[in-house]
């Protein structure tokens, strides 16, 4: 006598929750919600990190035929994880932002070049930002014909001032690259520089402005009382920029 097969009948046995993978599932999403806050991002650091585990716990759990639902541990562990690498980049990045927070492109960064430690000729000095400025050393040449600010008795002397924009943008210069000048002077004596109308047509000044990687190079003139000994140069190559400071002395 045949029978006929029976049908296949349905699994009726109940699935076995996976109680960590739905842990680490509603901690995945705390923690995006909280994260959705800035001053959530802290916070859904450690939550992220508690659904990763939670989700590598419930994971295992299927792997061992304890539990059967897998669906919401994996998603505890993609969120879970995606979450704790952006909030701990973005804390990481807003903390490093903080500390830098006093520092400005425009601050000198050499060794020397501020007030209290002036460079000595030929020295360079350094802004955060990649200009750089050098002087030279001052030589004695022969007064400049026409100098209108010249006075009886009056030695010059010349210098060069190099500006060097080492940064990928231009740099607007301040006052055509100078803006201040001071000279230590017996008496307290300020002397002028030269210049005049017509030695400044023959020589170029300095630019409005330096291209990104330009170096320009300028002389620079001054008149002084022939018992001058030292030359106290300051220079700001451009505004809200720290002055740089040389000394140089006069043979």
């Amino acid at each position: 006598m045949k029978t006929k097969p029976l049908p296949d009948l349905p699994d009726l046995m109940p699935k076995r929750p996976n109680g960590a993978g739905m842990t680490a599932l509603a901690l995945a999403v705390m923690a995006v919600l909280t994260a959705s806050s800035l001053w959530g991002i802290p916070l859904a650091i450690p939550l992220g990190l508690a659904a990763t585990v939670c989700g590598v716990v419930g994971r295992r759990r299927v792997k061992q035929d304890k539990a059967d639902e897998r669906a919401p541990a994996l998603i505890g562990i993609a969120l879970g994880a995606t979450v704790t690498a952006v909030c701990l980049g973005v804390t990481i990045w807003f903390i490093n932002g903080l500390s830098h927070l006093d520092e400005r492109p425009e601050d000198l960064v050499s060794r020397g070049g501020k007030y209290e430690t002036p460079l000595n000729p030929g020295g360079t000095a350094r802004y955060r930002d990649g200009v750089r400025v050098t002087v030279s050393k001052a030589r004695r040449v022969p007064n400049l014909p026409g100098d209108v600010a010249l006075v009886r008795g009056d030695l010059t002397y010349e210098f060069t001032v190099t500006y060097v924009n080492d940064q990928g943008k231009p740099v607007e210069l301040a006052w055509n690259g100078i803006r201040s000048e001071e000279k230590l002077l017996p008496g307290s004596l300020t002397p002028t520089g030269p210049m005049s109308p017509k030695w400044d047509s023959q020589h170029p000044w300095f630019p409005k402005k330096l291209a990104p990687h330009e170096k320009v190079t300028v002389k620079m003139h001054v008149n002084t009382p022939p018992d001058t000994t030292t030359l106290d140069f300051t220079c700001a190559p451009t505004d809200y920029r720290d002055e740089a400071h040389w000394l140089l002395p006069l043979h």
